[in-house]
């Protein structure tokens, strides 16, 4: 009996020791493949990023400078009343156009007519007795202190009726200038006093146009150069204008000059507060070395750019600096850090740097390209 159990006994541990082998052993196995896999993946090579290139090239652009503009008008103001009153007259309507003098408001004047009156009687016989007085003193019958007296009451009866006349001019709102009416602020019977806002009033045609560029490019402006603007919303159209002012000085804070132009606008196609692009065509072209403006990214260190270079081992992307100049049809002209041929990568460098394996793939839809935007200059 004691025999059995031992041999029982001898089974069991024999079991437990037989599981313990194989359960270490699948473990070493595991971890023996994971550390080769690890290895492996350590050792490998980082994955190709996909990315987009063009390639740079030399063209000849139009030699031209562009700047933001805002339109302002050349005459325009917000109408307002110089006296108090009830308004008892509106002679016009929102968003139509006057002309210069034309009647727009009329505040109350009976009293001042009633006043007016008063000094036209005053005046007549202020007029009748200097005639008297001065028939009289022909026939050496009054004095000379008599007709001065005299004539002194008909010049103030003048100035009375005068001043009658200016008050009665100023209870009337009139267009200062011929142009175009916005929304009125005022309703008939409304209590109006000096400085209230009536109507504003714009000179459309021609309108003024104000843009800022650089000092460095004042030397190549004068008075009289042709503007050409473009704005949005009116996709394909130009306005044609000239140069008509400078700013008087420098601003120190951007170092730029302040530029303005008047652009005819016929149709009334363009208003005030608009903003476009103001176009300055220059004498001479300029041949840069252009990419599509998508190349370019942005850091605090300033502008850079990803070229494809390709040492044997397949093409890398490599980080260059760059400096840029004038930008037009999304593209950009890189004045320094890219030579004509290079491939510049324009999309997908947002997962780049510097080395990394590349794959290149056709460049998406909309993103422009040297020879697309030379065919438009």
């Amino acid at each position: 009996m004691a025999s059995r159990k031992t041999r029982l006994a001898f089974r069991i541990i024999f079991m437990l020791v037989f599981i313990a082998v194989i359960y270490g052993g699948v473990i070493g196995l595991n971890r023996f493949m994971g550390a080769k896999f690890l290895a492996a993946m350590a050792s490998a090579p980082p994955p190709a990023i996909t990315v987009s290139v063009s390639k740079a090239k030399q063209q000849t652009w139009e030699n031209q400078l562009q700047a933001i503009a805002t339109l302002k008008a050349k005459q325009g103001t917000t109408l307002t009343s110089e006296s108090s009153g009830a308004i008892t007259g509106l002679h016009f309507k929102s968003g139509t156009t006057v002309k210069k003098g034309q009647l727009l408001v009329q505040i109350n004047d009976n009293v001042a007519r009633a006043q007016l009156a008063a000094d036209q009687a005053k005046l007549i016989n202020a007029k009748q007795e200097i005639d008297r007085q001065r028939k009289l003193f022909a026939r050496q019958a009054t004095s000379q202190a008599s007709l001065q007296s005299a004539e002194a009451a008909y010049r103030e009866a003048q100035a009375a009726v005068q001043a009658d006349h200016a008050t009665l001019a100023n209870l009337q709102v009139r267009a200062p200038f011929s142009g175009h009416l916005g929304l009125r602020d005022v309703s008939l019977g409304q209590y109006i006093t000096p400085g209230t806002g009536i109507v504003d009033i714009q000179q459309w045609n021609p309108l003024r146009v104000t843009f800022n560029l650089p000092q460095r490019d004042l030397s190549k402006l004068a008075i009289g150069d042709a503007v050409k603007l473009s704005v949005d919303g009116l996709t394909g159209k130009h306005f044609d204008g000239r140069i008509t002012a400078f700013g008087s000085a420098i601003d120190g804070s951007t170092r730029t000059i302040a530029v303005q132009a008047e652009v005819k606008n016929a149709k009334n196609e363009l208003r005030p507060g608009m903003f476009g692009q103001a176009t300055i065509r220059l004498a001479a072209n300029t041949n840069v070395v252009a990419v599509p403006a998508t190349a370019i990214t942005y850091n605090t260190y300033g502008e850079y750019i990803y070229v494809i270079e390709d040492k044997g081992k397949g093409p890398v992307a490599e980080q260059r600096i760059v400096q840029t100049g004038i930008a037009r049809n999304g593209m950009i002209a890189i004045t320094r850090g890219v030579k004509p041929g290079e491939k510049v990568v324009i999309a997908g460098q947002v997962n780049l740097y510097p080395g990394a394996r590349v794959n290149i793939s056709p460049a998406p839809k909309g993103i422009s390209s040297p020879d697309t935007a030379a065919s438009r200059n």
